[in-house]
């Protein structure tokens, strides 16, 4: 009975010891066939100088970035059993579904896509492939980044792995990115635009309802414009309450101490800008770094209440949009 006891754990062992032998061999059905070996192919140099800007409007399937590299050496291998060959993507991307040729990188609104020159096509996801042997000549392989959906608030795809080209377990390229992926929305800088409206206003300008005095004239800055950008909107938002919205007319500031006056915004011919409209900037060329959008304001009697002397200031936002 001892005996019996002593012979049992050995023969678990022995079994799963020969299980694992078993695994090592399904590992095995692609296997290379002479000299070749796993080669390395990095995308992305260019990327270590800067972001990648993408306008918000880039239709969706716009190539917006590519890089090629070298596959140096033909691939030489031989499967022994039915085998799934073609891009397995990095797992922190998802899993694509089998045969297709783009594969997204993560919820990023990017995907990426490899082209093969020596086999004149996109390689596709994993796919069954017969036992027999197989060959890739040596040649060029592009990397392309695609916009693929709307574009996260923040976009990184780190350097590293994006997936492997591979037959069965047997890996015959790997493709990585070089430097991370950055995608910086393209835009100008538009810095803060304090409009000194003067300090030298009389009563008897404001008599009637709806007068207003001098109008000051203004523009509002767009300096060092990014490449990419193909047109530019904005709009007007009152951070006072707001008087009259289509004729673009706010109320003063709390800290203020005039009363019965309000300040109307308008373009550079005079007319009335409408809060939260959404108007273009014809003036923008994609050859351009700087612009500016001239505009005037100008003091507005409400007609409320009797115009009263004091200070008089007050806040507008300016939205800009890059498309």
């Amino acid at each position: 009975m001892k005996r019996l006891k002593l012979q049992r754990p050995l023969l678990t062992l022995v079994t799963a010891t020969l299980l694992t032998c078993a695994a090592d061999v399904l590992a095995a059905n692609c296997t290379f066939d002479g000299s070749p070996s796993t080669q390395t192919l990095s995308f992305g140099a260019s990327l270590a100088n800067g972001g990648l800007s993408i306008p918000a409007d880039t239709p969706d399937g716009t190539v917006v970035y590519q890089d090629t590299a070298q596959q140096s050496s033909w691939h030489y291998w031989r499967c022994t059993a039915t085998s799934q060959y073609g891009v397995a993507v990095n797992p922190a991307f998802g899993t694509p579904a089998s045969y297709v040729t783009t594969f997204p990188l993560g919820k990023t609104g990017l995907s990426f896509r490899i082209w093969m020159d020596m086999l004149d096509r996109y390689e596709p996801s994993l796919f069954a492939i017969s036992p027999k042997g197989y060959g890739i000549a040596s040649g060029t392989v592009r990397l392309e980044i695609i916009k693929s959906g709307p574009l996260a608030a923040n976009v990184t795809v780190a350097a590293g792995s994006l997936g492997t080209l591979q037959s069965g377990e047997l890996i015959l390229n790997r493709f990585n990115l070089a430097n991370s992926l950055v995608v910086n929305t393209a835009s100008c800088q538009t810095p803060s635009v304090p409009v000194a409206m003067g300090d030298d206003y009389q009563l008897n300008e404001f008599r009637e309802a709806g007068a207003h005095a001098r109008t000051v004239r203004f523009n509002i800055g767009l300096n060092q414009c990014q490449t990419g950008i193909k047109k530019v909107t904005y709009s007007l938002k009152a951070n006072t309450p707001v008087i009259d919205a289509a004729k673009g007319i706010v109320a003063l500031n709390d800290s203020s101490t005039a009363k019965g006056i309000g300040l109307q915004l308008m373009n550079d011919v005079g007319q009335p800008m409408a809060l939260n409209t959404t108007y273009p900037f014809n003036a923008f060329t994609t050859t351009g770094t700087s612009f500016k959008i001239p505009l005037t304001a100008a003091y507005y009697r409400l007609g409320k209440e009797e115009p009263q002397a004091g200070s008089a200031n007050t806040e507008v936002t300016f939205i800009v949009n890059y498309l």
